[in-house]
């Protein structure tokens, strides 16, 4: 690290290597919290031995930031977490010393360098798995014409028609998402009928930016 001296203060200088490793997150990982994720993957990185930038200040702590917040007991194959390394290693050697200490559930599938800014992601899709009988019962409730959620906000309570927002053919359905409006999907299907449906598995498949395009 370098110091430049300014006539105020100094200003630190150092080259990072910014990486996206993208991991899943399934089985009894689902019901892991995003708080609990962040403290996994955290421990994970410090058992790996990668040369990972540690921020400065009072709470020093390793940079990780996650693309996406996953609601709890989704499944995902397109988790997304970005690091910064303070010197380059190969792609496929950072996949394979995380994936040597993930707990269980959590498997990197890839690093790559990052592409797009997290504050382009708008949408997300999800995979419905379950019997044929409750997919009809899913696609009947989401072709009503209105579908009403109520979404709680740090200010208020809103009650929002989330039918003219998504988009839905049998076994999948996309949401928004991101910074402007994030709907659980948990929340859109709390409409319907536990008796008829029985249990539901939910997955997140892809994170897609404007015009469908699949956050990299």
């Amino acid at each position: 690290m370098k110091s430049l001296k300014g006539e105020d203060s100094y200003i630190n200088i150092m080259n990072f290597t910014n990486i996206r490793v993208f991991f899943s997150k399934t089985g009894n990982a689902k019901y892991i919290s995003h708080l609990d994720l962040y403290r996994a993957m955290g421990r994970a990185i410090k058992r790996s031995a990668l040369p990972v930038w540690i921020t400065e200040g009072f709470n020093p702590h390793i940079y990780m930031t996650f693309a996406l917040p996953l609601a709890l007991g989704i499944e995902s194959s397109g988790e997304s977490v970005d690091l910064r390394l303070t010197h380059e290693i190969g792609f496929n050697e950072i996949s394979e010393r995380l994936n040597a200490v993930m707990p269980n559930g959590l498997d990197v599938i890839r690093t790559a360098a990052p592409i797009l800014k997290a504050d382009e992601i708008k949408k997300a899709e999800y995979e419905i798995e379950s019997q044929p009988r409750t997919l009809k019962v899913i696609d009947e409730y989401l072709s009503r014409p209105k579908i009403k959620i109520t979404k709680k906000t740090k200010k208020n309570i809103q009650v929002i028609d989330v039918k003219p927002l998504l988009e839905w053919e049998s076994g999948k359905v996309i949401l928004p998402a991101g910074n402007a409006l994030n709907i659980n999907p948990w929340n859109v299907f709390s409409g319907l009928d536990e008796s008829e449906t029985g249990d539901f598995k939910v997955k997140r498949t892809a994170i897609l930016c404007e015009n469908g395009r699949i956050f990299a």
